[in-house]
């Protein structure tokens, strides 16, 4: 579908990274040009003309994307789709002839765009792989501070746990030496009791006080190293076996840091397309109209309204800074009824674009008897400006209702369904979705220059 077209292109490349790859997705996207049946052949001739015009335009503004594409569409188009069309034969052979020739002219402007774009997309690929390479060390380096911050940490945990374990252990050694030194105080003071209290203690030749039984020494002595409930280790100058982690008693609770795994943190993709598209939800350029339009329209148009008859004129203008700005309402040679109207001899229309150097940004007319809305009628009418350029605009002027309306048929349903359609004159679509909606990228300014070129005087 031409208008959702430019949308869906900046996401298809952006996931396609190898250049010529990318030169092949924007064939892919011109190949879908349709040369539909319900519209004459002769238009599709007329806009030929207009198509290299704003592809040109594209071309001059460094947008290569969209020229690239453009010239693509017109290969295919003019080449393969519209010699298909059932009125191909009947169409003028002069035009048919020109529009042949324009091709011959396109082929190499397309191969050179085509090799700008591979080099274009060659240096963003080249970029963006450094770019990627680049972050991929920062990364790296991160993860390495990360790891000797927390060897370092680990180090610093485990020493003052060491510490704080020595410590512990060194407290309880004192607490069990002063234990067994208060029980040694106690041993002595009960022996000291008792042999007050036993008259059989004897003396040692030595003058020993040291009590004996006389019965399990040969001098009837006490063994010294009769306290035999003392351990062996301590005994022996041995540090006692702790049974428990008493650094868990002396060692304040520490919470491990939450490990980071930053190897898993994404590469975001720098590529960005180069094509310039606007904030609306289709991706469109902006169109930018002048305020003035409607009441000068509305003034032209004054002696058709009082008949209630209808009247249309085509929004011309140029692009400037990526955006399309209306600066001519061409007003044809035309018929109309309450709720229709026709223009005639276009000739005069596309001469005076031509000379203007103007591309066809969309129509305008008014509903004298009706509100603002796209009759199907209009939808038709609609149909080939959007096809032709997806930022192609209805104006719609209910002096009656003091109504204005912009509107264009929807990507997803409006388009495919016109296209589809072989009925002529009014007759029912589909409402639920609707085929058309108001314009997201029209923009009003307030500007006074607009140019009315009234054809039907000529």
């Amino acid at each position: 579908m031409a208008s959702s077209m430019k949308s869906n292109i900046a996401l298809s490349l952006s996931y396609t990274r190898d250049p010529a790859a990318k030169v092949r997705e924007l064939c892919n996207h011109a190949s879908q040009v349709e040369a539909e049946p319900a519209v004459p052949a002769r238009r599709y001739l007329r806009s030929g003309l207009e198509m290299l015009r704003m592809a040109k335009v594209y071309k001059d503004e460094g947008e290569y994307e969209s020229a690239f594409i453009l010239y693509m569409k017109f290969i295919t188009l003019f080449v393969e789709k519209l010699p298909k069309h059932p009125g191909y034969k009947d169409a003028p052979q002069n035009e048919v002839a020109n529009i042949r020739q324009k091709v011959k002219q396109v082929f190499p402007v397309a191969e050179e765009l085509k090799g700008k774009l591979t080099v274009r997309y060659t240096e963003i690929e080249n970029k963006r792989q450094e770019e990627e390479r680049k972050k991929a060390e920062e990364i790296a380096k991160e993860q390495e501070k990360f790891r000797l911050e927390e060897e370092i940490r680990r180090k610093e945990e485990e020493e003052r746990s060491r510490k704080l374990r020595e410590q512990s252990e060194e407290l309880w050694l004192k607490e069990q030496e002063e234990k067994f030194r208060q029980l040694q105080e106690r041993e002595k003071e009960k022996q000291k009791d008792k042999d007050r209290r036993d008259p059989n203690i004897l003396i040692d030749d030595l003058g020993d006080n040291r009590p004996s039984s006389g019965l399990n020494n040969e001098k009837g002595r006490v063994p010294s190293g009769s306290l035999s409930f003392v351990p062996n280790d301590l005994r022996q100058g041995q540090r006692p076996k702790l049974e428990k982690n008493l650094s868990q008693d002396y060692t304040p609770h520490i919470q491990d840091r939450p490990e980071i795994d930053r190897s898993t943190k994404p590469l975001v993709d720098q590529f960005a397309s180069t094509t310039n598209y606007g904030g609306n939800k289709y991706g469109l350029k902006d169109v930018v109209v002048p305020r003035d339009i409607v009441i000068k329209f509305m003034n032209i148009a004054e002696q058709n309204t009082r008949k209630n008859v209808e009247t249309c004129g085509i929004l011309s203008g140029k692009m400037e800074r990526g955006a399309f700005f209306i600066t001519h309402v061409l007003v044809p040679k035309q018929t109309g009824t309450p709720d229709s109207c026709n223009a005639e001899n276009e000739e005069d229309l596309f001469e005076f674009q031509d000379s203007n150097d103007l591309l066809s940004l969309g129509w305008i007319h008014t509903h004298p008897t009706q509100t603002a809305f796209l009759s199907s009628v209009d939808l038709h009418t609609q149909y080939p400006y959007q096809q032709l350029m997806p930022e192609a605009i209805a104006i719609v002027v209910s002096p009656k209702f003091n109504e204005t309306g912009v509107f264009m048929l929807t990507p997803d349903i409006g388009l495919p369904e016109v296209a589809k359609c072989s009925k002529r004159g009014h007759h029912e679509h589909t409402k639920h979705p609707p085929v058309f909606e108001t314009c997201s990228h029209a923009r009003f300014v307030d500007d006074k220059n607009i140019v009315l070129v009234d054809l039907r005087t000529k």
